[in-house]
């Protein structure tokens, strides 16, 4: 079966305080783009003793230790079942951007093993699956406009899809979350804003709200590891999009318009500047 991995943006992003186990308490508002990866997955024959995982962008390790690979396992863990599955996954979604590329995959997965083996799961279920692989993989998992909170598992979900043409233009260097976090804790210039307001004004549908309210706590520490960021949230700027922002911990930005002219003249525009590239949209049901 095929089954979709969307990407996402974070629309803002508020790091609050790091956590005894090492994570950080956030708020953000995380919504689905019609941008995705497609995973093919089969169950194997039933003398199959392990997982396997391939794909078609040879820049990633697939090593057992994969998302998709540990979210499996979880699964397997927590229901009990026998077989094992052969996972082609076909990459679209940006690198080390702040698209939740990986996280994507692992919820993609693990809806697909529940599909194929007819699985009734809980919600509570699915959540405590997701948040021992990442503080994404929960709403990955579920894949709609939400608002999360604490380490990540604790998601409030809204049914609202906003009309507007997305833009997504990442520099060539990607950047480590990792890396990004530890210059994010010692760093001073930190943003943070009112996240209820944001989801008030994107539910609203209003773009010019979004572009004065909008902001991303990882934004500062990632332009202090690769400058090239700021240089292209100036730019889109410069182009008339009325919300531009880095997504989560970059280095990919985000820039909304209900131009449809100006989001097809600037997709050309910087795809001839050797950027990476995509024209998508908010996932709709």
């Amino acid at each position: 079966m095929i089954e979709k991995a969307n990407a996402k943006i974070n629309l803002s992003l508020d790091i609050k305080n790091l956590r005894d186990d090492g994570y950080h308490n956030l708020e953000t508002i995380m919504l689905p783009l019609e941008m995705h990866d497609s995973l093919e997955v089969q169950i194997l024959p039933p003398h199959a003793t392990d997982d396997f995982v391939t794909c078609d962008d040879y820049s990633l390790k697939i090593t057992k230790y994969n998302l998709v690979h540990r979210i499996i396992d979880e699964a397997r863990e927590k229901w009990g079942f026998r077989e094992h599955f052969l996972i082609n996954i076909h990459k679209n979604i940006f690198l080390q951007a702040g698209l939740g590329g990986g996280s994507a995959d692992a919820g993609a997965a693990l809806r697909a093993v529940i599909k194929l083996l007819k699985i009734k799961p809980k919600k509570q279920d699915l959540i405590d699956i997701g948040i021992a692989i990442g503080s994404d993989v929960p709403w990955a998992i579920f894949n709609s406009p939400t608002l999360l909170k604490r380490k990540g598992e604790v998601l409030e979900f809204f049914d609202h899809v906003a009309p507007f043409y997305v833009l997504l233009v990442k520099p060539f260097d990607g950047l480590s979350t990792k890396d990004v976090f530890e210059v994010a804790d010692r760093c001073e210039d930190v943003s943070h804003g009112d996240i209820n307001k944001i989801k008030e004004l994107y539910i609203n549908d209003d773009l010019e709200g979004l572009g004065k309210a909008v902001f991303n706590s990882l934004e500062n520490p990632a332009i202090e590891l690769l400058p090239s960021i700021s240089n292209v949230i100036e730019s889109l700027i410069d182009d008339g999009f009325e919300c531009v922002r880095m997504s989560g911990s970059g280095s990919c930005v985000f820039a909304l318009t209900n131009n449809k002219k100006l989001w097809r003249r600037a997709e050309k525009k910087y795809t001839l500047d050797h950027y990476q590239v995509c024209a998508t949209k908010f996932l709709g049901k």
